[in-house]
């Protein structure tokens, strides 16, 4: 109801009504039932004066001489020549004119003349298509003029029809402004704050963040917030038909328009997702350092999105590549486990491979610390992943390191070579052969006899003395040209014997035989 309306109600309807007592012959005021209802303390004056009354209502019920209408306590009589139509439906409009009278203490309206109208829905439908009514601003002015009597008569179906009104005149002024930003923000505010229906404001509020997400500068965080209160945005688990995607590409709110519920929703996950991948793209440092860290999170919050995934984590790997040789040890474990966790498999090796190169070159191999410090790195990746390619090249250097060692330090050469043998492989006439092929020899061999604590036919006193120590005592004999000695180890229980040929003036002794002397080692015992 309008200022207007309130003011001939509180003054001018009880002078007018009285007037219309004075001359009946005039044409009176329509006045509606709320008009009505609002002078109801002085019905009794209007019927003691027979005031003529017209007023329009709603059709609630009838009997074979009266009716009532709606959201009024008063029985409207009619005499016979006055006839309601046969098929008169509940809520059409009726106006009757005549005026209230008194029958003992009861009030009645009774009524002259009436006519029968449309539903106050009907109306509203037949005005919007009146020429000058087609205008967004003629429409919402229409849709006002019937929003007192909706809530009047609490009409739910009159609410809806205002609605669509409402939402024809919204969808007319969209189309003026759908690509502009700002008008169409105020478009959904006014839409927002007329109540129209959920499916056009959430139509606007699609349309305007698709907007808004081609236009560079946007503040993504407030887009991204208007974004997760649109149904559907956070499903993870329903995939997004390649044609939808194409509809929302090349025109999301056409694509909106046309879709099923369903659709929709999955439009708005779509809406989401180019926002939230361009908020992680934006967030990607420029050396692309954090691209592991944000590929987890599309992975996690957008699980169809591989490529781009992948794409944010190809950044961080190249550049773990560009910095290969800045790692140390435990950060070379953890960027090399998280690529593997990522089934990186591939650029993983190539992380360890480019910092083994740096490696070499960051420690030489023009000295023997060098070479042993980069054998270490070369062993250090061949043992955490069990790489048999750097296990070689570690070795490798190792047995370059001891040839130089031999020359230049030789205490070094005996550590390099117990390191060797740690690894599986024995020094042997100048060179080196795997633990496996030297245990192949035959049981006899010098080598593997001074290996396992052995002592056998042609082994150096030396190599004995290395193998067995000193003995307990000796003894010796002398020929013409044989020289020999016996060492007896009372605790083994053994007596080797050695000789040497004096016409050699070179040779060593060397044992010619060994024997196991029970009696000695009783003895000992």
């Amino acid at each position: 109801m309008n200022a207007g309306e309130g003011l001939l109600l509180r003054s001018g309807l009880w002078v007018w009504l009285l007037l219309c007592c004075a001359a009946a012959p005039l044409t009176a005021q329509t006045l509606s039932v709320p008009q009505l209802l609002k002078q109801q303390d002085r019905w009794g004056e209007l019927a003691d004066a027979g005031a003529r009354i017209q007023l329009e209502g709603r059709f609630q019920s009838r009997t074979a001489e009266s009716f009532r209408l709606e959201q009024l306590e008063l029985i409207f009589r009619h005499p016979p020549t006055v006839r309601l139509p046969d098929r008169i439906r509940r809520a059409q409009r009726v106006e009757v004119t005549g005026g209230l009278t008194r029958d003992g203490s009861r009030l009645f309206f009774t009524v002259q003349r009436l006519q029968v109208g449309e539903t106050d829905e009907e109306q509203l439908r037949r005005r919007m298509g009146e020429p000058g009514n087609e205008q967004p601003e003629k429409l919402l002015l229409l849709a006002a003029e019937y929003v007192p009597r909706a809530e009047f008569y609490e009409d739910d179906v009159l609410r809806q029809e205002i609605q669509a009104v409402r939402g024809q005149a919204i969808q007319r002024q969209k189309q003026l402004v759908r690509n502009d930003p700002i008008g169409l923000a105020g478009l959904l505010q006014s839409a927002e704050q007329l109540g129209v229906s959920a499916e056009t404001t959430g139509q606007l509020r699609f349309e305007l963040l698709a907007l808004r997400l081609k236009q560079p500068g946007s503040e993504l965080q407030s887009l991204l917030a208007d974004a997760r209160r649109m149904e559907g945005w956070d499903d993870r688990q329903r995939a997004i038909p390649a044609s939808l995607q194409q509809a929302f590409a090349k025109n999301a709110g056409a694509a909106w328009a046309a879709a099923s519920p369903v659709e929709r929703r999955l439009l708005q996950r779509q809406l989401y997702v180019q926002l939230r991948l361009l908020d992680l793209r934006q967030q990607l440092k420029t050396d692309g350092s954090n691209g592991l860290e944000l590929g987890r999170l599309v992975r996690d919050e957008l699980p169809a999105e591989v490529q781009a995934a992948e794409a944010l984590e190809q950044r961080e790997v190249q550049w773990q590549l560009s910095r290969a040789t800045q790692l140390e040890r435990q950060e070379l474990i953890g960027v090399s486990g998280l690529l593997v966790r990522l089934d990186r498999v591939a650029e993983a090796g190539q992380l360890r491979s480019a910092w083994l190169r740096g490696q070499e070159q960051r420690f030489g191999l023009q000295t023997l610390a060098g070479q042993i410090r980069t054998a270490d790195e070369y062993l250090f990746v061949g043992e955490e992943w069990q790489d048999q390619v750097a296990r070689e090249r570690g070795v490798e250097l190792l047995k370059q390191a001891w040839e130089r060692a031999a020359q230049e330090s030789p205490a070094d050469a005996d550590g390099l070579a117990q390191r060797l043998k740690t690894l599986g492989w024995e020094r042997l006439q100048d060179r080196w052969i795997s633990s496996a092929d030297f245990l192949k020899r035959p049981p006899d061999d010098v080598q593997r006899a001074a290996r396992e604590g052995r002592v056998v036919k042609g082994m150096t006193a030396e190599q004995v003395s290395q193998t067995l120590g000193r003995p307990n005592r000796t003894a010796k004999l002398a020929a013409q040209r044989v020289f020999r000695e016996f060492w007896i180890y009372e605790e083994a229980g053994l007596v080797v014997r050695l000789r040497r040929n004096l016409q050699r003036a070179n040779e060593v002794l060397v044992v010619e035989d060994v024997v196991r002397d029970e009696a000695a080692r009783r003895k000992q015992d």
